[in-house]
């Protein structure tokens, strides 16, 4: 099968890495679609074919020429229908060529599938849906579907027009899953995969608790007001208040991290946490089992890849009740659900986890392994995604 994934950047995050390495171990061809960024985690299997989009002007011009001289040889109609559709949607020569590097490529390719994994895509490059003859997927995760479409309304008007065009939806949970029928994405076209964890992740040791010293609390996302670091900051100032003995770490990815590091300065909590702006996925994970516990303080989310990692490495989880995060976590059994934007209440749980005896620690941490073992194996996962590529076939 060869299988396209059009997935933003080169390498992808967590999630499609192991996406399409799973489905190339699978005797499949993926070809990926991406611009190249910067990032020290790798693709490993050689049936992915990386289709990398040039970012300076020289590389986009040559680019741009040699896939439209290869497309109008092969396909001159469909080639001159895509081509005025960029036409339309672009300003100057800079901008058609910076479209056509990011278009035309899939079109070169004999697909049998298109998956398109962020659902802006769709709308940003009707080009694929109105065009490509092979059946396109559409993936919902995070904050294409949770909350960008409430913010630009020309967004959600295009998710209306286009989703009834896709042959079928992949959705990281139900939550998520359930909100993207608002605009009219067919529940019966819709299949839940969540997210996974590899089983050498999985910490197969039963860990048992001593009595922590020093608290060491980390969460792991990007630099975004979604992630709700602004509540985790405060919740470690009331800690810092009552006399609590920790250290919290944040890893955040991007550039918007100055409201972090000014919240931190201003609350007099410089020597109480430290501030990691973005490491490789491999990094991450090294760092993660030497915590005592993993906050992740969202507002919304999919399903955290980070928060099935931790608990696979036995670093218990206390996540605010967003998005899919309850099908994950059962509140005292496996992990520990709190409302959002309440510090305080954070705060209390924080406390709380703090002062359990080891044995119910001990179980909580048990317990979350178990569901990953169970419910989040990576190999169940591609398992799924070949089924649900065969019945779309």
């Amino acid at each position: 099968m060869n299988i396209g994934i059009y997935a933003g950047t080169i390498p992808p995050p967590v999630f499609i890495k192991n996406l399409v390495n799973g489905m190339a171990s699978k005797g499949n061809t993926i070809h990926l679609y991406g611009r190249a960024i910067e990032n020290r985690d790798k693709l490993f299997h050689p049936s992915i074919i990386e289709r990398k989009f040039p970012v300076t002007k020289i590389g986009v011009l040559l680019h741009s020429i040699n896939v439209f001289s290869r497309l109008v040889i092969k396909e001159p109609q469909l080639c001159f229908t895509i081509v005025k559709m960029i036409r339309k949607k672009t300003k100057g020569w800079v901008q058609f060529f910076q479209r056509s590097c990011r278009v035309l490529p899939p079109f070169l390719d004999k697909l049998d599938i298109f998956h398109i994994q962020w659902a802006k895509t769709l709308v940003h490059y009707p080009e694929f849906i109105e065009n490509i003859k092979c059946p396109v997927i559409l993936s919902f995760r995070g904050a294409h579907i949770n909350y960008s479409p409430l913010a630009d309304k020309d967004l959600a008007l295009g998710y209306i027009k286009y989703f009834p065009k896709v042959s079928a939806f992949h959705a990281v949970s139900n939550a998520i899953a359930k909100e993207a029928q608002k605009y009219f994405a067919d529940a019966h076209k819709i299949t839940v995969i969540r997210p996974a964890v590899k089983s050498e992740l999985i910490n197969n040791r039963h860990k048992k608790c001593t009595k922590i010293k020093r608290l060491k609390i980390i969460s792991v996302g990007r630099c975004h007001w979604k992630k709700g670091y602004t509540f985790a900051l405060d919740a470690m100032s009331i800690l810092r208040q009552k006399g609590i003995y920790f250290h919290y770490t944040i890893i955040a990815s991007g550039k918007d991290h100055e409201n972090i590091l000014f919240q931190i300065h201003d609350l007099g909590l410089n020597d109480y946490i430290s501030f990691i702006n973005g490491l490789s996925h491999e990094d991450v994970i090294k760092k993660l089992s030497d915590y005592d516990l993993f906050l992740l303080p969202s507002l919304e989310e999919g399903i955290s890849n980070s928060v099935l990692e931790s608990m696979a490495q036995g670093v218990p989880v206390i996540s605010t009740d967003c998005g899919g995060m309850s099908e994950v976590i059962n509140d005292n059994k496996n992990g520990f659900l709190i409302p959002g934007r309440d510090p305080i209440l954070m705060a209390k749980k924080i406390n709380y986890y703090l002062n359990m005896s080891s044995d119910k620690k001990d179980n909580i941490i048990n317990n979350a392994t178990l569901t990953i073992k169970n419910e989040y194996n990576y190999e169940s996962q591609i398992n799924q995604f070949e089924k649900f590529y065969n019945n779309i076939i």
